[in-house]
C-alpha cells in the first residue's frame, strides 16, 4: 500500500499537461496565461472581500464572507495548478487542492441557500434611503407641529392676558373669576396633552374634576373611580361609589337623566357635552360634563371618561351680565317707550278736557261721553299693554331649563318693538313662522337675544342713513329648520350699513364693537352668543348685498 502511494506521488510516474496538449505552443499559452489570470483574479476578489469586512463593522452574516474567500482563493490555487501540471505532472497534489476547494465549496453551497431568505428579508439600500427619508419628514413634521403648537400657546397666552386685562376694566370681581378658570384650562390643557405615561399623575392632581364609568357586559354603567378635585366637589368618595350603578348612587329621576347621557355616548361613540343639575352632598350645583367613550379592539365601548366642571358661580355671573343687559336694552329703549307711550296719553288729554268742557257748559250727549269714556278707556289699555311687556321683558328669567316653543318668544319680541320702530320710519315684519317646534331651554333669554339683536339691526340702519337720509328701514325675521330639520333657523335679516368683512369673526368677542364708544362697551353679542351657547346652539352673522343677517340655530328636542 505504502509503494502505491509512494508511486503516485511519484512525478516520475506521471505526463506533464502540456504532452496531452502535443506540446502546441499556440495551446500551452492559451492554458497558461488562462489559468495564471484566473488564479490572480481569484486571488484579488478575497482582498476585495476581506477589505469590505474590516471596513463594515456592522455587516450582517460576516462569516460568510469569509467563507467565500476561502473557497474562492482555493479555486485560484487550482488554476495556479493547472499552469503548473503543463509542465510538472503534480497531479496528486493538485487532486488535493482540487478537493479541498470540493469541500470548502460544498459547505458553502450548503449553509448559503438557509441564509438566502433571511438575506433578501434585509432592507435594501433603496429601502433604508426611503425608511430614513420617511423618519426625516416625520422628525420636520414633528417640529413643525411643536412650533405650531408653541405659537398657538403663545398666542392663546397673549389672548388670554388681553381679554383679562379688558375684563378687569369691566368688572372686577368676573376678571378675577375668569383668571382663575383660564388658569385652570390652560393647566388641565397641558396636563391632558401628555403622554399616556403620565396619565395617573393628572387624575391624581388635575383640578377639573375627573371620573370613570365601566360598561359591564349586561349593559350596566358602573362607577369606577373619581378623582380627588371631583371628590371634593361633589362630596363623594371614589372608594365609596367605586362598582355602583347611577340608581345605587343618586335618586331614580336623577339616575334615569344620567343613565340616559351615558347611553347616549356609548350609542354615539362620540364624545358628547351637556350641563346638568344635580342634587351632590355638597349641595344643587351646575355642572358642564364631558364624557368620551373608551373603545376596545373590537371597537365597542368598555369604558366611559368624564371630566366635569363646576358652573354654578360661572353661571349666577352670567345671569347677573344677562339681566344688566337686559335693563341696559331698556334703557336704550325707553326714549321710543316714552314717544310711544305720550301719543295714547296725548289722546287721554284731549278727550277727558273735551268731556270736561262739555259738562262744564251743561251738555249732556251721553253717547258722545259714553264714546269719549271708551276711548280713554282703550288708550288706557294700550299702555298698561305697554308697560305690562316692558315689566315682564324687564323681570328676571327664573325658569328652569325645559322644552319650549321659540316662535311665541320671537312674538313677544316683535310687538315689544314694532310700534316704536314705526315711529322711527322702520318697518319690522315677521316672515314663516311655523308652530309645533321645541327646543330645549328658557323662552325668556331666547326673547331677549332676538331683542338685542333687533336693536343692533336698529342702529345699523341708522348709521346707514347718516349717508342715506332716505333709506326706508326693513327687518324681517324668519323661523325655519334647516334641511337636516335638525335645527332651528331664527334669521333677522336688516337693510342697514352691514359688517365690515375683515371684523365679521370678531363681532361676538367680549368688548368688540363697531359703535362709538359712548353707546356701549361691546358686551352685547357677546352676551347673546353665552345664552345661545347655553342651549346647546350657536349664532352666526353674514354680510349681504344690502345690510346684514344673524342666523340663531337652535338643536331641535325631540320627543
Amino acid at each position: 500500500m505504502d509503494s502505491f502511494l509512494q508511486s503516485l506521488a511519484a512525478p516520475g510516474n506521471f505526463l506533464p499537461h502540456g504532452l496531452c496538449l502535443t506540446w502546441r505552443p499556440e495551446l500551452i499559452w492559451v492554458h497558461l496565461l488562462s489559468d495564471i489570470m484566473i488564479g490572480l483574479a481569484y486571488f484579488s476578489i478575497p482582498v476585495g472581500l476581506l477589505y469590505f469586512v474590516c471596513q463594515r463593522q456592522d455587516l450582517a452574516y460576516k462569516w460568510i464572507f469569509l467563507m467565500f474567500c476561502g473557497f474562492i482563493l482555493a479555486c485560484g490555487v487550482t488554476h495556479f495548478f493547472g499552469a503548473w501540471t503543463l509542465w510538472y505532472p503534480d497531479y496528486v497534489a493538485q487532486g488535493a487542492v482540487k478537493a479541498f476547494t470540493a469541500a470548502i465549496s460544498v459547505v458553502t453551497a450548503v449553509i448559503l441557500w438557509p441564509l438566502i431568505p433571511q438575506a433578501l428579508a434585509l432592507p435594501s439600500p433603496a429601502q433604508l434611503r426611503e425608511a430614513n427619508s420617511s423618519l426625516e419628514m416625520q422628525v420636520l413634521e414633528r417640529r413643525r407641529a411643536e412650533l405650531e403648537v408653541r405659537r398657538m400657546v403663545d398666542e392663546l397666552e397673549a389672548r388670554v392676558a388681553e381679554r383679562t386685562a379688558e375684563l378687569q376694566r369691566a368688572n372686577e370681581l368676573l376678571e378675577t373669576r375668569v383668571a382663575e378658570r383660564t388658569a385652570e384650562l390652560v393647566e388641565a390643557n397641558r396636563r391632558l396633552s401628555a403622554s399616556e405615561s403620565h396619565y395617573s399623575s393628572i387624575f391624581q392632581h388635575l383640578a377639573e374634576g375627573l371620573f370613570v364609568i365601566r360598561i359591564a357586559g349586561t349593559g350596566e354603567f358602573r362607577y369606577e373611580a373619581l378623582n380627588p378635585s371631583h371628590e371634593r366637589q361633589t362630596g363623594l368618595r371614589s372608594e365609596d361609589i367605586a362598582g355602583l350603578t347611577p340608581h345605587e348612587v343618586f335618586d331614580a329621576d336623577m339616575a334615569d337623566h344620567l343613565v340616559e347621557r351615558y347611553r347616549a355616548c356609548c350609542e354615539s361613540e362620540q364624545p358628547i357635552q351637556y350641563e346638568e343639575t344635580l342634587k351632590l352632598p355638597t349641595g344643587t350645583r351646575i355642572w358642564q360634563t364631558n364624557l368620551a367613550p373608551v373603545l376596545s379592539p373590537e371597537g365597542l365601548p368598555v369604558k366611559l371618561l368624564g371630566t366635569a366642571r363646576d358652573m354654578t358661580e360661572y353661571r349666577t355671573l352670567q345671569e347677573e351680565l344677562a339681566q344688566t343687559s337686559k335693563l341696559a336694552t331698556l334703557g336704550t329703549m325707553a326714549a321710543g317707550i316714552a314717544h310711544e307711550m305720550s301719543q295714547p296719553l296725548n289722546i287721554i288729554k284731549i278727550t277727558a278736557d273735551d268731556c270736561g268742557l262739555m259738562i262744564a257748559e251743561g251738555q249732556s250727549d251721553i253717547a258722545y261721553l259714553s264714546q269719549g269714556m271708551d276711548l280713554i278707556a282703550t288708550q288706557a289699555a294700550r299702555m298698561g299693554e305697554i308697560v305690562d311687556q316692558m315689566r315682564s321683558f324687564s323681570r328676571r328669567d327664573t325658569a328652569e331649563v325645559a322644552p319650549f316653543d321659540p316662535v311665541p318668544p320671537v312674538r313677544r319680541a316683535i310687538n315689544l318693538l314694532e310700534r316704536h320702530y314705526a315711529s322711527e320710519g322702520m318697518e319690522l315684519v315677521s316672515g314663516d313662522m311655523p308652530d309645533g317646534i321645541q327646543v330645549a331651554g328658557r323662552p325668556g333669554r331666547l326673547e331677549q337675544v332676538v331683542i338685542n339683536l333687533l336693536s343692533n339691526s336698529r342702529d345699523a340702519i341708522a348709521m346707514r342713513r347718516e349717508e342715506d337720509p332716505a333709506l326706508t328701514g326693513r327687518i324681517e325675521v324668519t323661523v325655519g329648520m334647516d334641511h337636516s330639520a335638525e335645527q332651528v333657523r331664527i334669521a333677522i335679516t336688516d337693510n342697514g350699513i352691514g359688517l365690515p368683512p375683515e371684523l365679521a369673526e370678531r363681532i361676538f368677542d367680549p368688548f368688540f364693537t363697531t359703535k362709538d364708544a359712548t353707546k356701549g362697551v361691546g358686551l352685547g353679542l357677546s352676551i347673546c352668543a353665552s345664552l345661545i351657547g347655553a342651549m346647546g346652539g350657536r349664532i352666526t352673522a353674514e354680510n349681504l348685498e344690502q345690510g346684514a343677517r344673524f342666523t340663531i340655530s337652535l338643536p331641535v328636542r325631540r320627543n
